[in-house]
């Protein structure tokens, strides 16, 4: 265990150090009393506790826990001072300290235990943080699992349905679903369950519909890194998959699709362009969806017909995460 003492009066530097290595026997402790000794300290392994004074002459304990926070965000720490008040003491806490006690010889036990009791916490959160992940990590491999089952499930169904009309149906079902359940995989290999590289999964989407044609399909894909939280990401998916499919089925031979993906000026902006063809469904369920999709991220969809008029572009534009 590795221990900062921040303080510009080496006898309380002195005094403090004696009161952690009695309560922490394996520890290792830095002392710090000048700009010099942080940035040595910090050039070493991240700590796992500081100790700061709340006034120093070259810095203040905010400043060193800002510090600190870069090389450690999640390191424990206490503020000992003798020069604060309660106004200070509630600073100390909102920004991150997790104790504040007065520095005093006889308030040493005192910090010792708050010392103890703040790395129990910080281990405590760090055991909690990683049974989360593994339990999400198996929340996720089983969602796409069971999403892999239904596609399954719906394409079986589909082939012994005789009616051509309800099989297409159930066949463009299959298709959300299946969106769906690349989502689930691209967040669940990428191992960060809030946002995906959505670029990287919406080639793979159009890449796996455009190989569901059986002819030959001249495509371009224009895709701009974005990495989008979840909520955003799985109606973007929705109404890709609806453009794409749409704009294979009503696209004149060889049909021609352009999938765009960028951001600027605060916009996430989705494009899909079918030649020989109209990549919507005329007002059908796919088009409501759609709709419904755009409103739900705060979305606008336009649609723009080309001057050979057999060529239609459809835009869903939705205010950035990061905007």
């Amino acid at each position: 265990m590795r221990i900062l003492i921040a303080d510009d009066d080496p006898d309380f530097r002195g005094l403090a150090s004696r009161a952690l290595r009695r309560e922490f026997v394996d520890c290792t402790i830095t002392e710090i009393g000048d700009r010099a000794g942080l940035e040595t300290a910090l050039a070493e392994p991240p700590p796992d506790l500081l100790v700061s004074d709340l006034n120093l002459n070259w810095i203040d304990g905010f400043g060193i826990l800002a510090a600190v926070q870069t090389r450690a965000p999640r390191c424990p720490a206490i503020m000992f001072t003798g020069t604060g008040n309660e106004e200070v003491a509630v600073r100390a806490i909102k920004e991150g300290f997790d104790d504040y006690v007065v520095k005093s010889p006889k308030q040493l036990r005192r910090l010792a235990a708050a010392a103890r009791a703040a790395v129990t916490r910080a281990e405590t959160r760090r055991h909690l943080e990683e049974n989360r992940d593994l339990l999400t990590q198996e929340l996720y491999h089983r969602l796409h699992n069971n999403l892999q089952l239904v596609v399954g499930l719906i394409a079986f169904t589909a082939r012994e349905i005789g009616d051509p009309e309800a099989r297409w149906k159930l066949e463009t079902l299959g298709r959300r679903v299946q969106s769906l359940s690349l989502l689930q995989e691209s967040l669940y290999r990428g191992g960060d369950f809030r946002r995906v590289e959505f670029h990287l999964f919406l080639r793979r989407m159009a890449e796996d519909l455009l190989g569901l044609e059986g002819q030959r399909v001249e495509a371009r894909l224009e895709l701009m890194p974005v990495v989008l939280p979840v909520d955003l990401a799985v109606p973007l998916a929705l109404i890709a998959n609806e453009w794409i499919t749409a704009g294979l089925l009503h696209a004149a031979p060889p049909p021609r699709i352009a999938v765009v993906l960028h951001e600027t000026e605060g916009l996430i902006t989705l494009e899909v362009t079918a030649g020989g063809g109209a990549a919507a469904d005329g007002g059908g369920l796919g088009t409501r969806l759609v709709d419904r999709l755009a409103r739900q991220i705060g979305g606008v969809v336009e649609a723009k017909p080309e001057s050979d008029k057999k060529t239609c572009r459809i835009i869903v534009r939705a205010p950035s995460p990061l905007a």
